[in-house]
């Protein structure tokens, strides 16, 4: 067949229209079928999408090889995480450091968050920087790496397959949750949330006393739907109207209104930016500030966004009856949910 082809690519190409129309069409059909197809079969569909990407930033695409590659080589470039923190900390490749970006970053950079990653990379502008995030769905890394060469670096990598590739790299499979995370039938963390809207919170809430501070158990209702949301996570920002509408089903349903109350935790969040974030997103239900990130912690450090809907026990502890990871979806059906949810825990 690789002689026959050869015999015809010295043929002259009629023009089309002519009479050896055919004999054209017949070559390129040869072309098309035989040509080697190994480098497409061993690049990622996405791969042609994050290349227009980096020629648009001026940066460079690497992959795993080359990755494993540039970290073997001396002197070592610098290797930028840029998921959250809490990500980070859970697992991140050998050698890297944190330094967040999100798509709050896209048009404008803090200035303190740019003096910070150029006291991370050093003053040698030549030096190598590798960025990734956590997959190639992730859009930080590109995020990051226009900035970084917007700054004058002249050697910068991103590695678009992120952590999740470099898992993969080593055999292994991105869990969804931390191993020993809560599920349904565990009892929820016990806690103590300071309150923020002071008026409006407790009289929804129904908390009798006047003290900063309360915990779950203080709260009167026999179930509550507690969200999970990190206001940097691109994911939970799109789940704002969401859990606004599942809230105004909620109030506006006899059945439940005032048997089920709502309320969001926002992972690693201050007070004050908590009480921000509520005023600008226009939040319809309470949000309280997990600081330290505790609540977050003993519930196995879920993917974010995620909720949980829990029960009142006979001790006056929460249970975790149902769990509700990513995009909610449609809020009549996630109603549905929560009713037969709620009817089976009823149940004797």
């Amino acid at each position: 067949m690789s002689s026959y082809l050869s015999l015809l690519m010295r043929r002259p190409v009629p023009r089309l229209g002519g009479p050896g129309n055919a004999l054209a069409a017949l070559l390129l059909f040869l072309l098309a079928v035989f040509a080697p197809s190994a480098h497409a079969s061993q690049t990622p569909a996405w791969w042609a999408q994050v290349q227009s990407e980096a020629k648009h930033g001026g940066y460079q695409i690497i992959d795993g090889k080359q990755l494993k590659a540039q970290l073997a080589s001396k002197p070592a470039p610098v290797l930028l995480d840029v998921r959250p923190d809490y990500e980070y900390a859970q697992a991140h490749i050998p050698g890297a450091l944190n330094l967040e970006f999100h798509l709050g970053d896209r048009t404008t950079l803090d200035p303190a968050k740019a003096k910070r990653l150029a006291q991370l990379v050093g003053p040698d502008k030549n030096r190598p920087l590798i960025i990734y995030c956590r997959s190639f769905r992730c859009l930080r890394s590109g995020i990051a790496a226009r900035w970084a060469v917007g700054m004058g670096y002249k050697q910068v990598l991103r590695y678009p397959a992120g952590w999740h590739g470099w898992l993969a790299l080593q055999g292994r499979v991105a869990p969804n949750a931390k191993p020993g995370g809560l599920r349904a039938g565990d009892y929820f963390p016990s806690c103590r949330l300071v309150v923020l809207n002071k008026a409006s919170d407790r009289a929804y809430l129904g908390l009798t006393h006047t003290h900063p501070s309360f915990a779950l158990e203080d709260v009167a209702a026999d179930f509550l739907f507690v969200e999970l949301y990190n206001e940097l996570c691109y994911g939970c920002l799109k789940e704002v109207a969401s859990y606004n509408a599942l809230f105004e089903e909620i109030e506006s349903d006899p059945a439940l209104k005032g048997r089920l109350k709502m309320l969001g935790l926002g992972v690693g969040s201050l007070n004050r930016e908590v009480k921000r974030f509520r005023r600008q997103k226009k939040v319809a239900f309470p949000l309280f500030a997990d600081k330290g990130r505790e609540v977050f912690h003993c519930l196995g450090e879920p993917e974010l966004p995620v909720a949980y809907l829990i029960q009142r026990t006979g001790n006056r502890r929460w249970k975790i009856i149902s769990m509700l990871a990513g995009h909610i979806g449609d809020t009549k059906a996630v109603l549905g949910r929560i009713k037969a949810a709620l009817a089976a825990a009823a149940a004797p």
